[in-house]
């Protein structure tokens, strides 16, 4: 008799359910992210397929009360003050989102770095997202939301000298990462409703 202990949920399963239960979070509770995890989220990150083994990825952790998230608040309210085509909300709007980038329990930027042609440059960015996916995957097994932001946070060319990376490389995102106050609801087309068999 085979007395191997059976799992109740097979790992095929639990990928599948990890992957449909994630949501896009960045309402947070104040508890911290021990480093312990998020080096762990970034171990699964490194993961991802990568086209010509460029490992094309770099990521930028700042610290919750660090100069280097001050900074790159600071230079986001900047952008956006200037930026928003509504400035009878740019104040509010450069205020709400220096706020919420101070206040994330943890942050972190993600460059896809160049490949020396357009053809690597895309297959890099494309791995490095797909390191982000990993990372949002990790961070929902171990109970953390990520708010993955292409938008305010990446736009001032001073991000770029501040963190520190290749003048080239390319912004693949900001990571707002911490255990959620709150979890979305979502839903998503039959994959049926997008799929051609031919």
């Amino acid at each position: 008799m085979d007395k191997r202990v059976q799992l109740t949920t097979s790992p095929a399963t639990s990928v599948l359910e990890n992957i449909k239960t994630r949501r896009t979070v960045r309402d947070f509770t104040d508890r911290a992210v021990p480093d312990s995890v998020l080096h762990t989220i970034l171990d699964a990150a490194v993961w991802a397929p990568n086209h010509r083994m460029t490992e094309p990825w770099r990521f930028y952790v700042l610290g919750k009360s660090g100069e280097a998230r001050q900074r790159a608040a600071d230079l986001t309210h900047d952008w956006t003050l200037h930026n928003i085509p509504n400035q009878n909300q740019a104040q509010s709007s450069a205020d709400a989102v220096r706020a919420e980038m101070l206040a994330a329990p943890a942050l972190i930027y993600v460059y896809s770095l160049s490949g020396g042609s357009a053809e690597i440059d895309e297959e890099n960015y494309s791995a490095t997202s797909c390191a982000v996916q990993n990372l949002m995957l990790a961070a929902h097994a171990h109970g953390l939301g990520v708010g993955w932001s292409t938008g305010k946070p990446t736009r001032h060319p001073g991000v770029t000298e501040l963190l520190g990376a290749e003048p080239d490389s390319k912004i693949v995102g900001c990571l707002y990462i911490g255990y959620p106050a709150a979890v979305p609801q979502s839903k998503r087309q039959d994959a049926s409703d997008v799929t051609r068999w031919l």
